[in-house]
């Protein structure tokens, strides 16, 4: 595949015929100063920094509960947040796409965050809420999982408004975290069972 192809193929899957990059500048734009604290707090409410509290939070689940699906969600969480980080940091340095305040910071109306890694694709907080999500859709009825829903759109919206992230960042993430908690359950299940076998023999 040729350089032209290749430029043929980001334009489409990624640039979405140049709407990811109108769709950034909207959102961008439309945000009123009013806003600006809530959308801090949407991010720092999906940053992956908050991944150790999360184990934790789960963990205490899982003794109160006590259903197979707590039982089996910290491990799904703690396998398959460490394997989309991984993933995560290998495809930044892999695609190396540009955030958009290195192209556009001129006709942004806000840029105020300060990034966390050089690269934008894909969004590492849209990746780790779409882990969360994913480990804790089944612990509760429907209105518990359209919440959860609600506040990732909330955190991918959130990083496209304070000028972090490209929508098409935020969706792969979105794509790439509960991906990575499907296709680890198997380890996960595993894990669990190594540890119940060890607790039964203490």
């Amino acid at each position: 595949m040729g350089a032209g192809d290749m430029g043929l193929l980001r334009h489409w899957v990624y640039d979405w015929g140049g709407l990811n990059t109108q769709l950034m500048l909207w959102i961008n734009r439309s945000m009123s100063a009013e806003w600006r604290d809530v959308a801090r707090l949407l991010s720092a409410l999906g940053s992956y920094w908050g991944a150790p509290v999360m184990g934790l939070l789960l963990l205490g689940w899982r003794t109160v509960k006590r259903s197979e699906p707590a039982a089996l969600a910290p491990f799904c969480f703690g396998v398959g947040v460490l394997v989309a980080m991984l993933l995560t940091w290998t495809a930044k340095s892999a695609f190396a796409l540009p955030r958009p305040s290195d192209l556009y910071a001129n006709v942004m109306a806000w840029v105020l965050v300060e990034p966390d890694s050089l690269y934008g694709f894909p969004s590492g907080h849209a990746v780790y809420i779409a882990v969360v999500v994913t480990c804790l859709w089944s612990l509760g009825p429907w209105p518990f999982r359209l919440l959860l829903l609600a506040v990732a759109a909330a955190v991918g919206w959130s990083r496209v408004a304070l000028g972090a992230h490209f929508p098409a960042d935020v969706v792969a993430g979105y794509l790439l975290g509960g991906a990575c908690v499907t296709a680890t359950r198997g380890w996960a299940v595993s894990l669990k069972r190594v540890a119940d076998e060890r607790l039964a023999t203490r």
